[in-house]
């Protein structure tokens, strides 16, 4: 496995990047890659932040005055492409030809799933979270090249995905490593207020009123397997965005008694995302392999191209299998 000294001499000695993450982008994905795209232009490489899809209502504080562009907006040439947070490079969320036409493919990730598809590669599968690993490239590279590249606007994007992919510090990929990311980047000025705010406290009205309908389609199984299930119609009805649901999949799995919880979002007809949450020993990842996803032990998602019904059954049949 590539080590940072490997990666960071290369983006030394290198000038042009293309920077960008998964599909559906949640915390992690935007604070790591806006993490590197800061640093790289502090460098005074030519970066572009290249994202194909749009972005939730609860991250848009820490893109404001950033020019993130579409496939078909960015021109470059002979650049390097960087994967920030994405497991697998079908899951790159840029078009074909970016990610063919790079000269290199830098993959930094943290994703169980992430079989090293890059060609220089920074993998943690038991980091707490991708910006974790920035954190750890964004401070070696710091000594390197005697900057300091974690500011207040770096140190906010950081402990965002920091925050987001560990529960607010409460799930299992929370460990002292974590604790100690927090602290320094409060002591470098990240805007814990303003995180928290904006990501955890300021839903839209219509937000409660889906949480609500999808409530009512709360199903539990032996007791032990949670699902909820949320249709195109209701996200239309509500005005409410495929990307911005992600704060309902853990009423799936903070139930008591409750090991797996299943979330079953409709993008499409006959296209289906899962999202499957674990409290203790189900390996969620093999389950979403089973469909042609992964992710974490305890979170993991994948896509199924059926009916929200017929998804629901093939996902409850893998996963009572591991109860």
């Amino acid at each position: 496995m590539t080590n940072i000294n490997n990666i960071i001499d290369y983006i030394n000695g290198s000038n042009d990047f293309v920077v960008t993450s998964h599909i559906s982008p949640d915390g992690d994905n935007i604070g790591s890659t806006l993490s590197m795209y800061y640093s790289l232009k502090k460098l005074g490489k030519n970066v572009c932040y290249v994202l194909d899809d749009q972005m939730p209502l609860n991250m848009q504080f820490l893109i404001e005055g950033v020019e993130i562009l579409k496939s078909s907006e960015c021109d470059m040439k002979d650049y390097t492409l960087i994967s920030l947070d994405c497991g697998d490079r079908p899951r790159i969320c840029v078009s074909d030809e970016i990610k063919d036409n790079a000269v290199k493919l830098i993959c930094i990730d943290h994703h169980a799933s992430n079989e090293a598809f890059g060609d220089l590669n920074y993998i943690d599968v038991d980091a707490s979270s991708t910006c974790e690993l920035m954190y750890n490239v964004l401070v070696r590279m710091s000594e390197v090249n005697n900057i300091d590249f974690i500011d207040a606007k770096v140190a906010t994007a950081l402990y965002t995905g920091l925050v987001t992919d560990t529960g607010n510090f409460a799930y299992s990929n929370t460990h002292a490593s974590s604790f100690e990311m927090a602290k320094e980047l409060l002591i470098k000025g990240a805007k814990k207020d303003t995180v928290i705010q904006n990501v955890f406290q300021s839903n839209p009205y219509n937000y409660y009123k889906l949480l609500g309908e999808a409530l009512n389609t709360l199903d539990i199984v032996d007791g032990k397997v949670a699902s909820i299930s949320i249709t195109k119609e209701m996200l239309k009805e509500n005005a409410i965005s495929f990307n911005d649901l992600d704060g309902i999949t853990p009423y799936t799995r903070d139930i008591q008694g409750v090991e797996v919880g299943i979330l079953i979002k409709e993008k499409k007809e006959n296209e289906v995302k899962v999202s499957l949450r674990s409290k203790n020993y189900v390996n969620v990842s093999e389950i979403a392999k089973v469909f042609g996803g992964g992710g974490h032990v305890r979170a993991s998602g994948c896509t199924i191209f059926d009916s929200v019904e017929n998804a629901k059954a093939k996902v409850l049949e893998q996963v009572l299998k591991t109860i």
